[in-house]
């Protein structure tokens, strides 16, 4: 998806594409001249991306609205509370809704803090109770919600946040900046692509190489 996006807007070919790791470990393009921003999420039954095509601190992170873990739900929010600040925990363990609205929520919130500390280039090594986010509207599909607020030790932080529901069980977060304030721009909904327009105009990176391919071919599946 990325060498799609670096060709697609950046108009290189897909054999003349080179990535690389910024400090944080972030995927970049090596040819920074381009000016692209570019980040990608995948969980559940999608993969993400979000592409800027100006110089843009950016981060996304996609969640799919359920629990699945061997504990009871009460203990996993128990043992995850330590992530949230009190007023982000109110929000998620609302004793006047029920399990699923506080799935959805949990979810909302953490992928909120994912988008943030993806664009930040920190990872959730940084104390995540530092970072308090206060929601303001509900998640939709096909509307994008842009109300959300980002306090940081207590400090509005000039971020925007741009939220949407794929469908009715994944939630996306896409984490903003620009020059240090939140960009001023349009609301763009996701696009679904299908394979066949994510492969359109690749060309091979490698020659062919027959005898790996019988070899790879000749192994025994596992399930």
């Amino acid at each position: 998806m990325m060498r799609k996006f670096v060709n697609a807007y950046g108009s290189v070919p897909y054999n003349e594409i080179v990535f690389a790791r910024d400090k944080c470990n972030k995927p970049i393009l090596r040819d920074v001249s381009l000016g692209l921003s570019f980040n990608v999420s995948h969980q559940g039954d999608y993969t993400v991306l979000v592409g800027e095509t100006r110089k843009m601190t950016l981060g996304v992170d996609v969640m799919k609205l359920e629990y699945t873990g061997g504990k009871e739900l009460q203990e996993f929010f128990r043992i995850m509370n330590r992530n949230f600040t009190s007023s982000e925990w109110n929000e998620i363990n609302d004793s006047s809704v029920n399990e699923f609205e506080q799935i959805r929520m949990f979810c909302r919130h953490w992928a909120l803090k994912e988008s943030y500390v993806k664009a930040t280039g920190t990872g959730i090594t940084v104390d995540l109770r530092s970072i308090d986010f206060k929601t303001n509207s509900e998640l939709k599909q096909n509307s994008v919600t842009t109300d959300t607020i980002l306090n940081i030790n207590g400090i509005k932080q000039d971020w925007l946040f741009q939220e949407t529901l794929l469908d009715s069980q994944h939630c996306v977060a896409v984490a903003l900046q620009e020059n240090g304030k939140a960009p001023q721009m349009q609301n763009n909904l996701f696009e679904m692509i299908s394979s066949d327009k994510l492969f359109a105009n690749t060309v091979p990176l490698f020659s062919e190489d027959s005898e790996y391919t019988e070899k790879y071919f000749k192994k025994e599946e596992h399930p």
